[in-house]
């Protein structure tokens, strides 16, 4: 496999760095030459500043595109046309037709299209998916999530929600098991930014259960978690530390039946896994689904259908109304 990175800023430096980790790496691309040529000395392979260029000299087997979302639909177009798999970074487009013609692109090519939803591949969504689908917690009643942290500028084509808060969208969706059929969310932008640096977002779902999002670029630490609240337990996880805390209860065995409160037992259990980079592990499924022929963990539907909820959000949050997802 011989990958070919495109956009080589903060998230894109990171791809490159894994790629060549994993002795994938093939050329990198950017339109900022002293960015690019920087990136290629790091790690010693050719760089181009036109994709167009970049796929005719490579012949790459796969394209990993971190550009600015604006770009998103445009470079990933030409390296499917090109024949190429691609792995492009969330959200999958500007807007849900320009995803949905990528999604069109890629199988009229019979290629590989997978979306860069990072917590995805986390191991803690990984673990809960599991006990979810064994029926071990019962069933999912509501889900809790919080994305915040403070603002570091560096992203300025979209918001807090479609940046960040749809690493839980998508989660939120994964785990449910449910289609989102509506939205509702409040939000604005404290600092004035061009759009809206904080949110709460709850969606329902068709099996009448629903998820509350929180995020943010205010909040001075960093937090990432999401709570389960499930039929048999309470789950906290925590993507960070890769940390799973499982709480249950039950009514102690008593001879008297009146007792009040009546005595509970808590039984709390903290699962720590193993500290595996989420991203590596996206790329590696990338690779593996381009080797295998088979769909990737977040494909393109998967990334449009978040979109969806995104956009809904912030129409939501901008008319104070519900909106219902088509």
């Amino acid at each position: 496999m011989r990958l070919l990175v495109v956009g080589v800023g903060s998230m894109g430096w990171n791809h490159a760095r894994v790629c060549s980790e994993l002795g994938l790496l093939a050329a990198v691309c950017d339109s900022d030459e002293a960015q690019v040529k920087s990136v290629s000395e790091k790690f010693n392979v050719p760089h181009y500043t036109n994709i167009s260029t970049a796929l005719n000299k490579i012949r790459p087997d796969g394209v990993i595109i971190s550009t600015p979302t604006n770009t998103h639909h445009s470079l990933a177009a030409k390296a499917l046309e090109s024949g190429t798999n691609v792995l492009i970074e969330k959200p999958i487009a500007s807007e849900v037709c320009q995803g949905e013609d990528l999604i069109s692109l890629a199988k009229e090519r019979q290629l590989i299209l997978s979306v860069g939803h990072i917590e995805r591949h986390n191991p803690v969504i990984r673990r809960a998916k599991s006990h979810l689908e064994s029926g071990e917690w019962g069933e999912l009643i509501t889900l809790n999530a919080r994305r915040v942290s403070p603002f570091t500028g560096r992203i300025n084509d979209v918001g807090a929600i479609l940046d960040t808060g749809i690493h839980d969208i998508d989660n939120s969706i994964y785990l449910m098991d449910s289609k989102p059929v509506s939205v509702f969310a409040t939000g604005g932008s404290f600092n004035q930014i061009d759009f809206e640096d904080h949110a709460n977002v709850v969606i329902n779902f068709e099996n009448g259960k629903s998820a509350v999002i929180e995020v943010n670029w205010i909040t001075p630490m960093k937090v990432r978690t999401q709570s389960l609240t499930c039929e048999k337990t309470f789950v906290e996880l925590d993507y960070i530390k890769q940390q799973l805390f499982i709480q249950k209860s039950s009514i102690s065995d008593t001879n008297s039946p009146r007792l009040y409160p009546p005595p509970i037992e808590f039984l709390s259990t903290k699962i720590n896994l193993n500290n595996e980079e989420p991203l590596r592990l996206e790329i590696e499924d990338f690779v593996d689904s381009v080797k295998e022929n088979r769909s990737p963990l977040v494909g393109g539907e998967d990334a449009v259908l978040a979109l969806k909820v995104g956009m809904a959000a912030i129409e939501s949050m901008d008319s104070g109304e519900v909106v219902y997802i088509e």
